[in-house]
Parts: structure tokens; sequence; C-alpha cells
């Protein structure tokens, strides 16, 4: 028989507080924003490697900002703020995604348990649906499931 990967119970006082730690992270940041697909379409936007780059050019909007022309919006305190609010959230999101892993890695364990559970039942009660006509009626409603694999699709023709 399979190895079962986890085995492990999460209390609804337990869900409700991780929930409301997330929840109290978050109220932590009410700046937060969500931009849409289009609002992010062909901008630059920084990565790790770029890091080095922003606070070279910070550095030198500090010390020579009297190169920089008055119309380009380069304030140094707003520019320095953008910079290290960037670095602070980069530190904060590696944790959270580390939780995010987490968590799809135990659902991914646990699907895995309960599909190879599940297959193996379904396959005792698919014998047994010979001989009894209550377990074939559960067994028909399980099927549905499988209805449409398997089978060729043909290909549509123009």
């Amino acid at each position: 028989m399979a190895t079962n990967l986890i085995s492990a119970v999460l209390s609804d006082v337990d869900r409700d507080a991780a929930k409301a730690g997330i929840a109290a992270a978050k109220a932590k940041m009410p700046f937060l924003i969500s931009l849409s697909e289009d609002e992010k379409k062909g901008k630059r936007k920084m990565g790790q490697k770029s890091v080095e780059y922003v606070k070279l050019n910070l550095k030198g909007v500090q010390t020579f900002g009297q190169y920089i022309p008055t119309g380009v919006n380069a304030d140094p305190v707003e520019f320095g703020k953008d910079v290290t609010l960037i670095s602070q959230l980069w530190d904060v999101r590696i944790v959270a995604m580390g939780l995010v892993e987490s968590i799809d890695d135990t659902i991914a364990a646990a699907s895995i348990d309960c599909m190879k559970t599940a297959d193996i039942i379904y396959d005792y009660l698919k014998a047994a649906a010979k001989n009894d006509a209550a377990v074939k009626a559960l067994v028909a409603e399980i099927a549905k499931r499988f209805e449409g694999q398997g089978k060729k699709k043909t290909p549509k023709t123009p």
C-alpha cells in the first residue's frame, strides 16, 4: 500500500486564526494596491537584478540632482521612499511566498493521498457493484467523473 504523505488536522479555530493573522499583516500595509494587466503591460518593472541599478541612480539624484532637469519626475525623497519600500516588500514577499509554497505543497500531498485512496476504494466498489444494486448506483455516480476521458476526440473540419 502507498505511503501517506501527510496526516494533519487544522481546526476551524486555527484556520480562522491563520486567516486573521494574514489579514492583520495585510492591514499593516494599507498602501498595497492591485494593478490590472493593462496597467502593467509594457512597463519596465524591477526585479532582483535591478536593485543595484536603482540604488545607484538614487545615489546619483541625491548627490548630483543639479544635473537632472526640473521637469523630470526625480524627487530624491519620493524616489528614495519607493526604493526603500521595494526592499522592505521583497523581505515580506520572501516570507509570504515561503508560506504559500508550503500551503500549496501540503494541498498537493493531501490531494495525492486522497486520489490514491479514492482510486483504491473505487476499484473495490466496482467489484462489489456486480453483486449489489445499491453499490452499483453509487459506482454509476462516481463514474460520471470519468465521462469523456479516454475517448479520442475527432477533429472538427472547417
